[in-house]
Formats: C-alpha cells, structure tokens, sequence
C-alpha cells in the first residue's frame, strides 16, 4: 500500500510539472520562451494559459505577409542588437509573435505587427528603442487557443489552418476574438527541418475544455 501510494503521488507529481508553467517542449532555439500552462489538449487544438508579459513590437503593412514579417523583423532584430538608447544587446527569445488581419482578399495592403518577448530581465524596465517605429506592448494575463503545424510560416498554411482552427472552435461552441488571428514561429530561418509553427486565437472569457480552467485575475 505504501509503495502504490508512493508511485501514484510521483506519478502525479510529474504530470502537474509536465503541465506547469515551463519552457515548451518545441521551444530548442530561444534562450527564453513565452512559457505556458497547458490547460487541455485534443486532436484539434490545446488551450494555453499565459501569464501577462511585455513585447516589443512594430507595425508594418505589404501586400504579402511574408515581406511583412520580413520587414517587421529586421526592425526588431536592430533594437535587441543595440539600436536602443542604453546601447544594450538583447537576447533572443521565442516565438516570433506576428499579429494577421482575417481578410479574405488577396491582393489588398494589410497591416501587420510583428513582436518579440522581452526577456524576463528586462520585463520590468526595457532599454527604449531609438526608432520611433519600434514600441513596448503589454499582452495581458490570456487563454490562447491554439493549433500546431511544421515547415515555415507562410500566407497560405497560415491561412489553411487558422481557418481549420477557427470552424473547430465554433463547433466547440468556444468564445474568442475575431478579425485577427496571431501565427507564432519558434525556429531561426537558418532551421531547415523539424520547425514548429502555431496559429493562436484569444479565448474570451473561461475556455470550453474538458479540465475545469481557472478564472482570470483581474
């Protein structure tokens, strides 16, 4: 009896870390993650609850996501490689966060934003970019909603599955945010195979799940 309630409390044990607040198992490249509690998981989607957290972000608008996110990065890339007022090299983190607008034409300028996390040292007090197109958001604490997929994140997959994504959720009968969607790459672009890709929708209020989830503070 001693034994079998020992192996079921360690058994327990790891499945609670295996679910905490940790680095993701997909997450290889960063130095720091946007770390997540995973809240439930099916064949279709996982539900994540994220802690609140500050980016820095960009806007930029094209014809085409790719030269977007292309143009949004190379921005981003300059401040945490110094081009801030403390002249201070940041690391990098992951995932490259990029903000989609759901639009359904094609040949139209949209508008994008592209984000970095900022590391947990400079959550609090972040050197300020000398670009005055380059700027701090703050995500609050959230439920995401999200679908996974490999290769590279491009228009057409992004699209493909946060479509999938979104007919699932309804289905589901589960609450989110529309008009945009978010798609987070996690790989350098030196990374040739075993990428890891996601399209996120904010869940609002209390996510259906089949694990009771907790309120958000507020």
């Amino acid at each position: 009896m001693y034994w079998t309630g020992l192996f079921l409390f360690l058994l327990f044990g790891l499945m609670e870390a295996a679910n905490s607040n940790s680095r993701p198992a997909h997450c290889r490249e960063g130095k720091e993650c946007f770390n997540y509690d995973l809240i439930c998981a099916n064949s279709d989607y996982e539900v994540r609850h994220y802690k609140a957290s500050k980016w820095v972000a960009t806007n930029t608008t094209n014809f085409f996501m790719e030269f977007a996110s292309y143009q949004g990065f190379k921005k981003l890339f300059q401040y945490i490689q110094g081009k801030n007022e403390e002249g201070k090299r940041i690391d990098m983190t992951a995932p490259v966060l990029l903000k989609i607008p759901e639009s359904e034409r094609i040949m139209e300028i949209k508008n994008y934003i592209v984000h970095f996390l900022l590391p947990a040292a400079y959550q609090e007090n972040p050197p300020a970019p000398t670009d005055p197109d380059v700027y701090f958001i703050d995500f609050p604490e959230m439920y995401v909603l999200v679908k996974s997929f490999g290769g590279w994140l491009l228009t057409w997959n992004s699209k493909f599955y946060s479509s999938r994504l979104k007919t699932q959720l309804n289905k589901a009968n589960q609450s989110f945010v529309s008009g945009y969607y978010y798609g987070a790459g996690y790989n350098s672009p030196k990374t040739l195979v075993d990428r890891h890709n996601e399209v996120w929708y904010i869940a609002e209020g209390t996510p259906v799940c089949s694990t009771s989830a907790p309120e958000l503070t507020t």
